[in-house]
């Protein structure tokens, strides 16, 4: 192999690896713009909800002293088959384990001391007195005049809020202090927020489904006292639907149905869309305690996906009146329409893209294409040279 044809393989290969380099550098730098860290929503505390009126007799209630003497009433309790017959022929269970009791709030750890059984249950020392109750729902509705002695803060919040309203008209289905904390095993609901929409859905078991299905229950530890008040139910602080959805999603993104619903003198809320439910239905939901119960099915907003009927709710009724004809007629949404559709947007932003990577392929096809000759080449110098040589020989 002569000079001249060394410094041409030397050249070539350099061109080769610098196309190579060239082409590789651009995609790497893309893959990465394509991957960006997910942001972390900032959810800001939000002040509980807090009316005013009193609702049980506060002021007379007697503050209590913990005892933490079990031993007495557990002789009886401590036994796993020690029930009592409900008028209503239902079997009550008497049976409470001292574990639990202990691994309660109300236990071993609680700060203002261990409580003991007739902390709360006054009214039921021994010997029993007290006539049996009804059903397990009377008991039960009883057993909530325990939590008040304590819990006076809970009560102002519960005093008025949408179980208590369901209970005033007559639905003791709806739920009460032990319904969702339970009685003898309440455990901090801040050390176990996952919890917290599971026991909300043990009656409302379409709205969980639904929250389920939407993109708030894989962007941070969200769960339905996140939005809703645990003891009102209503939007955290007094809030109205979209003080509450605007306090995480500060950027609104800037798309046609955003831009034309909320620059307006009277601005589309949030829900509108997001919770679109058919006003025929919103007795329904006011009514049913355990929506998936009802009589038709009934959608309760939480999937936050917008459907057509939120739209149709409002524009049909425009296009049969002639409004819609009259305000497509405007400038403003003449202006509108002449706008680029979102694909032709997205069209004219990938051509560029589309050019860039075909460059990308014939560099790299390039320096493929001539490294690979020059390595050939080197390599059928290297055969005719020994040939030459053996024939010498």
């Amino acid at each position: 192999m002569t000079n001249m044809h060394r410094r041409l393989i030397v050249f070539f290969t350099g061109i080769g690896i610098t196309l190579l380099v060239a082409g590789l550098v651009p995609l790497v730098a893309v893959a990465q713009e394509e991957t960006p860290m997910a942001p972390t929503p900032s959810v800001e505390e939000i002040p509980e909800f807090a009316p005013t009126e009193p609702f049980y007799d506060l002021e007379n209630v007697p503050p209590i002293e913990p005892t933490g003497d079990n031993s007495y009433c557990v002789m009886c309790h401590n036994r796993p088959l020690q029930t009592v017959t409900l008028h209503d022929g239902r079997i009550l269970n008497l049976y409470v384990s001292p574990e639990i009791i202990a691994n309660s709030v109300h236990g071993v750890n609680s700060e203002g001391g261990q409580l003991g059984c007739i902390d709360c249950h006054t009214e039921d020392s021994f010997p029993h007195s007290g006539p049996t109750p009804t059903d397990q729902r009377e008991y039960t509705f009883k057993s909530v005049t325990f939590c008040i002695n304590c819990h006076t803060d809970q009560v102002d919040a519960l005093q008025h809020g949408l179980h208590e309203q369901a209970i005033a008209r007559g639905n003791d289905a709806a739920a009460v202090c032990t319904d969702c904390h339970g009685s003898h095993d309440i455990r901090p609901v801040a050390q176990f927020p996952e919890l917290v929409a599971g026991v909300c859905g043990d009656c409302h078991a379409t709205t969980l489904a639904e929250w389920r299905s939407s993109k708030h229950v894989d962007i941070g530890p969200l769960d339905c006292a996140t939005c809703h008040s645990p003891h009102t139910q209503e939007m955290r602080g007094g809030l109205t639907v979209n003080e509450l959805c605007v306090n995480c999603h500060k950027e609104v993104p800037d798309i046609f149905a955003h831009t034309q619903h909320l620059d307006r003198e009277e601005p589309v809320g949030c829900y509108e869309c997001h919770m679109f439910v058919p006003q025929e239905l919103t007795g329904v939901l006011t009514e049913a305690v355990d929506v998936s119960t009802a009589a038709v099915p009934v959608s309760t907003g939480h999937t936050f996906a917008v459907q057509t009927a939120a739209c149709n709710a409002c524009h049909e009724e425009l296009v049969v009146s002639g409004e819609w004809e009259r305000l497509r007629t405007q400038p403003q949404v003449s202006e509108v329409a002449s706008v680029p559709s979102e694909t032709e947007t997205t069209e004219a932003e990938t051509q560029p893209v589309s050019n860039v990577q075909f460059l990308q392929g014939l560099i790299l096809g390039a320096g493929f294409g001539i490294t690979a000759a020059a390595v050939f080449v080197a390599r059928g110098n290297r055969r005719i040279r020994s040939a030459s040589e053996d024939e010498t020989d």
